[in-house]
């Protein structure tokens, strides 16, 4: 069976933030690491947290996050507080905040 992503244009990103089950997982590694497309975002997985063994981490422009995509107001003035927080540090040389360390499974 043909993955979907190869029907996508490559420089489609693709973005979950549903069901987890709804997207094959491998399929999304394997278009990713091939560069059928652009790039993914993931806020929900088949299995949560997603397992260490997963493809999925070693992905190149591949954002995840943990199943937070539903968060209230205070989430998103604190994300954007972090957000403006980090434009502020890399305009300055700063060391950025928060940063996606996928080696340290976060």
């Amino acid at each position: 069976m043909e993955s979907c992503f190869s029907k996508m244009k490559p420089s489609a990103v693709f973005m979950n933030i549903g069901r987890g089950t709804t997207v094959d997982e491998d399929h999304l590694a394997v278009a990713l690491n091939e560069g059928k497309i652009a790039g993914a975002c993931l806020d929900v997985f088949k299995v949560e947290p997603l397992p260490k063994e997963s493809a999925l981490w070693k992905c190149p422009n591949l954002l995840m996050t943990p199943h937070c995509a539903d968060q209230d107001v205070d989430f998103l003035h604190r994300s954007f507080a972090i957000f403006m927080q980090n434009a502020e540090n890399l305009s300055s040389g700063k060391d950025l905040v928060n940063i996606v360390e996928k080696k340290n499974g976060y």
